[in-house]
């Protein structure tokens, strides 16, 4: 049940049937190598990330005396606002695919704004955070840190199958996976919130 939780909500969160259309678009001048070579250091690049602060997380905001329960608050706050995004509208991606198009450099490309913000942002990096720091026990951690694992290996698929995937879904189909996961996305942020400010008073 936990796996499924913290699955579902890097899924949500990375978004990959939503995220590829755009990826697509911003690597479409590139021939099928440099397309392939954008993914792997894309997919590393972005996992990376999200691993290290999602472990590290807590040292950090011990550093800063921030508590975990403002951060699931915040955090809370800020998938909330994702979801809604999602949901009515896609402005900052064009803005998102607008700087890439300024970007003629692969490597440049890759680390922003596929890796950053894109695929990693500060929803899956604050999810990640407040599920690790909420993990009881080793088990419980892995988990977090498998469930990101298996979603940025379907972030991989979804780009070596990706001509496949938007013949088959068609860029409204991929709208409507994304819109519905983002109603899943909202519910977990109002849980964090919840949970946030159940654990701050009680």
């Amino acid at each position: 049940m936990y796996f499924f939780k913290c699955f579902l909500t890097f899924f949500v969160i990375v978004d990959p049937p939503g995220n590829l259309p755009i990826f697509i678009g911003l690597t479409s001048r590139f021939k099928e190598e440099l397309r392939e070579k954008i993914s792997k250091r894309m997919t590393t690049i972005a996992l990376s990330i999200l691993i290290i602060t999602t472990i590290s997380g807590g040292a950090i905001l011990d550093f800063f005396h921030v508590s975990i329960n403002s951060l699931r608050i915040a955090g809370g706050i800020l998938l909330f606002i994702i979801s809604v995004d999602i949901l009515l509208g896609a402005h900052g991606r064009e803005e998102y695919r607008k700087r890439a198009e300024e970007s003629a450099e692969v490597d440049s490309l890759a680390v922003f704004p596929l890796a950053l913000p894109l695929y990693t942002g500060p929803g899956a990096i604050t999810a990640g955070i407040v599920m690790y720091s909420q993990a009881s026990d080793l088990i419980s951690k892995l988990i977090v840190v498998l469930s990101a694992v298996l979603v940025y290996a379907i972030v991989r698929l979804t780009h070596i199958y990706s001509g496949w995937i938007i013949k088959l879904l068609g860029k409204s189909g991929a709208d409507i996976v994304a819109k519905v996961l983002a109603i899943f996305l909202a519910a977990i942020g109002v849980e964090f919130v919840i949970g946030g400010f159940r654990s701050e008073f009680a």
